[in-house]
């Protein structure tokens, strides 16, 4: 009942909020025009770290240093100095401490494997389309999560705005330092229970900007390190580990994911630090 009744919400956010998408319902949208080309021989490529989805966030991956080192100077694209001034926009539908705990509680444990992955299974593009206006799923993100009205090139291209990365507790002011993070990895929902899902569900999982907290704005840098590691490998910054927490828990109940027993164990370990308040902002 619980599930239904965060789905309602997301429901009514989604009308509220995003009038010209359809968010998680990818299986109504369609996929955006195919990726570029691959560089010809000659250009640099930086190899990726252990994240298979580095093509589907911000520039290429042969644009300089964007995915490996933060900008030196810009107050916006270095630590945040707002002190949480600006309203906090982390994803929607995040549970509160006592129903993280209550839900992790019911997730069933089980060994994960990664096996047969492949990023299709989620979709053969990155984002899908939505609505009138046609946006990606990348697109309405960063319009919505943007701490400042976002300023587009179009209806739909987002070309600033201010992101504030809660991996890393950094600003960012230019959109091609901003990945849209999947809470759960695709390749870690994969070895969770996805492998059983549906072509369609699959994709509405890897494209959902309301159902669940699944995708948040954070800075390239901090979600290369994360990569598609599970809470018992990577964590973010002390201050949100919390909140991520919350969002990974609430993600895997919806989906009926399970877990592991080393990603359990951390997952409570992280909990037990966590004042019984520590809520989304609203």
């Amino acid at each position: 009942m619980r599930r239904y009744r965060r789905l309602g919400t997301a429901i009514a956010i989604a009308i509220a909020t995003l009038p010209a998408a359809l968010p998680g319902t990818a299986a109504r949208a369609t996929p955006p025009p195919p990726a570029p080309a691959a560089p010809h021989a000659g250009q640099q490529h930086r190899a990726p770290l252990d994240f298979d989805e580095n093509a589907c966030e911000g520039p290429a991956a042969d644009e300089g240093d964007v995915y490996s080192k933060p900008p030196k100077t810009g107050a916006a694209s270095g630590p945040a100095k707002h002190g949480r001034g600006l309203p906090l926009k982390w994803p929607r539908n995040l549970p509160d401490v006592k129903e993280a705990r209550h839900m992790l509680g019911e997730l069933k444990v089980k060994a994960f494997s990664s096996k047969g992955y492949h990023r299709a299974a989620f979709g053969s593009t990155c984002w899908v389309r939505h609505g009138v206006e046609r946006c990606t799923t990348r697109q309405i993100a960063l319009k919505f999560q943007s701490l400042v009205p976002a300023k587009l090139d179009g209806k739909c291209k987002v070309v600033g705005g201010r992101w504030h990365s809660e991996y890393d507790n950094r600003d960012m002011a230019d959109p091609a330092h901003v990945d849209i993070d999947h809470i759960v990895p695709l390749r870690h929902a994969w070895g969770s229970g996805a492998r059983s899902w549906t072509p369609r569900k699959r994709q509405e999982f890897a494209n959902d900007l309301t159902a669940t907290p699944q995708l948040i704005a954070v800075s390239t840098w901090s979600n290369r390190r994360k990569g598609d590691k599970g809470p018992d490998k990577w964590l973010p910054q002390a201050g949100a580990a919390c909140l991520y927490s919350q969002a990974w828990i609430g993600v895997k109940d919806y989906y009926r994911l399970t877990v592991t027993s080393a990603e359990k164990a951390k997952l409570q370990q992280v909990l037990a630090g966590c004042r019984a308040t520590t809520a989304p902002a609203s």
